[in-house]
């Protein structure tokens, strides 16, 4: 993660809509894949937000990376590092967010639902997981640029950019309510899904 990384997600739009922010409480897990992808959102969103706490879940030999990259940037001591595999291993419970950025794209919808299931399980009654990321309108029409970055994606990893209507469909079956997604910045938008209380 660079400092122009971190700068240009401060440019961003907000990837978290007010009602989540709001209804969140001080403590949010970020669980991700790549971290120079998701790992600058949870620095900006910690900026923000000086009283918030987050965690990275992230397997080995990643995690060390990620330590150090935060302890470079001076967010060691509010955000750790949770060693894991997103795809085996429970969540870390207690947290009130999950963040998925760019993370379900590169999966096929086993592994979705291998992603989504357990986070589901690990969110605290109320939390919200919002899933970041290029995604398809629900009736598989565009926009253009994800379709593109989905034929990209479907030659170079198991996954494909998911549709509107596909992911709120597995949210729905995971026990997720309130599903929606939001415009955000750079063609990308914002599942939405929230754990029951």
């Amino acid at each position: 993660m660079t400092g122009g990384e971190v700068g240009r997600v401060k440019l961003c739009r907000d990837p978290l809509p007010v009602e989540v922010r709001s209804k969140c409480g001080r403590r949010m897990a970020e669980l991700l894949l790549h971290p120079l992808h998701g790992l600058a959102y949870l620095c900006a969103l910690i900026d923000r937000q000086p009283d918030l706490r987050g965690a990275v879940f992230e397997r080995a030999p990643v995690d060390v990376a990620a330590r150090t990259l935060l302890a470079e940037r001076g967010y060691a001591d509010r955000i750790d590092v949770v060693t894991g595999d997103m795809l085996s291993d429970r969540f870390p419970g207690g947290h009130d967010l999950h963040l998925l950025s760019h993370v379900l794209h590169d999966w096929d919808e086993a592994s979705v639902r291998r992603i989504l299931r357990p986070s589901f399980e690990a969110l605290t009654p109320g939390g919200w997981l919002v899933d970041h990321d290029v995604h398809v309108d629900a009736d598989k029409t565009g926009p253009l640029a994800a379709a593109e970055y989905s034929v990209f994606l479907m030659h170079a990893t198991p996954g494909k950019c998911w549709s509107v209507r596909e992911l709120a469909d597995m949210l729905g079956e995971c026990g997720f309510v309130d599903v929606s997604c939001r415009a955000a910045a750079a063609d990308r938008s914002a599942m939405l899904g929230r754990k029951p209380a």
